[in-house]
């Protein structure tokens, strides 16, 4: 089964990925841009994401850096394009933080709601953390698909059944905002999740790579792909340094 969400991937950085929290839909000349961490623009760049591309949505699912950093630039390079990207408000967009941010309802975007809008492709849920914000996990309804989209929730607390396609953040340490391998185990088998429906994302180092595979989940190719090139050239360098 082949995934819907791609995955912007950044540059290596002292062994590791960095982490920019994003993920995008692209339709035609539409774009769906799931977080805007740093590192986007580039990736973006690279993967020659924004060719061709008319209109966009952005989601955001955590307030933090990690899922903004890149936010006002993204805008900036939109509008030079003559695209006024379509913000979706949600639970988990900081208003304040925006402004803070220098973001203008209007200038740099248009902030839509999405129920007076009739927007039908996406649905917010909540899970509250420990620091009193919110992350939305998303419920994406694409090319016939419903998708579970987790949001950097390492915490589900309602059933996820019956989803065609579901996304997880993963790392290999215990974490509130991601699934560790026994989180993933114990998500797939209270939800009855076939595992060729579900993807590991956002996955940073060449070990946290190793625990996805020991446990025989699927990580978005794009991240396989960088963090094995990644694990070949330590091998090499690991090589050189034992003769």
């Amino acid at each position: 089964m082949s995934k819907t969400l791609k995955f912007l991937v950044n540059r290596e950085y002292k062994g590791q990925v960095g982490n920019n929290k994003s993920a995008y839909y692209k339709n035609g000349k539409t774009l769906v841009l799931i977080n805007c961490g740093k590192g986007v623009l580039d990736a973006m760049k690279r993967g020659k994401v924004l060719n061709g591309v008319k209109e966009i949505f952005v989601i955001i699912t955590n307030s933090d850096k990690a899922h903004m950093a890149d936010l006002k630039k993204f805008f900036f390079i939109c509008n030079q394009a003559g695209v006024k990207p379509k913000l979706i408000d949600s639970i988990s967009l900081n208003k304040p933080l925006l402004k803070k941010m220098g973001i203008v309802d209007g200038e740099d975007c248009q902030l839509l709601e999405p129920l007076s809008n009739n927007i039908k492709w996406v649905n917010f849920l909540a899970t509250p953390h420990k620091n009193k914000n919110f992350s939305c996990p998303v419920e994406l309804y694409l090319e016939g698909k419903t998708i579970f989209y987790g949001g950097d929730c390492g915490q589900i607390p309602f059933a996820i059944k019956g989803y065609d396609e579901y996304y997880f953040d993963f790392s290999d340490k215990q974490s509130e905002y991601h699934l560790d391998p026994a989180k993933a185990r114990r998500l797939v088998q209270k939800n009855g999740i076939k595992q060729h429906k579900l993807w590991l994302v956002h996955i940073q180092s060449v070990q946290a790579l190793k625990l996805a595979q020991q446990i025989g989940m699927q990580v978005a190719e794009e991240e396989q792909t960088k963090l094995a090139k990644i694990e070949k050239k330590q091998a090499k360098k690991a090589e050189e340094l034992s003769r």
